[in-house]
């Protein structure tokens, strides 16, 4: 019978086995980091959500359309980061605000369209349009 020469060098050279334990250690560490099933944070268009609904974020994009804001300077009404990236996300806007429903929707892969409301009727539409779409 053949000798494994893994086993031979290891058992020759600790030093190959504590560079193989090591090895395998940052190996699981980094697949801990991509746990199967883990949700992916949410995000409303292109920044980290706080909360699962964004509910900031939507407060924000609802508030700056509701009072048709321009300019960026009027989104630091509030001391809320996450409102003024909303805000500052309509006023950026290069779409309708149904359509950045339904942008968000699909960005974060909504199944559930309870989670569309907070943003204004125009935005939680095209989120339920995605959500519908879905059903079909």
């Amino acid at each position: 019978m053949t000798a494994n020469p893994l086993r031979t060098r290891a058992r020759r050279s600790p030093r190959v086995l504590r560079s193989t334990l090591a090895c395998l250690m940052i190996l699981c560490a980094g697949a801990a980091d991509r746990t199967v099933g883990a949700p992916a944070a949410r995000s409303f268009l292109g920044h980290p959500c706080r909360d699962d609904r964004c509910g900031s974020h939507k407060a924000g994009f609802d508030w700056a359309e509701r009072q048709a804001i321009t300019d960026p300077r009027a989104c630091l009404a509030r001391n809320d980061p996450a409102f003024a990236e909303g805000c500052r996300a309509f006023i950026q806007a290069t779409v309708t605000a149904e359509q950045a429903g339904f942008h968000w929707a699909r960005e974060n892969e909504l199944a559930d369209a309870s989670h569309c409301a907070g943003a204004g009727p125009r935005f939680e539409a095209g989120c339920q349009a995605y959500v519908h779409a879905l059903d079909e």
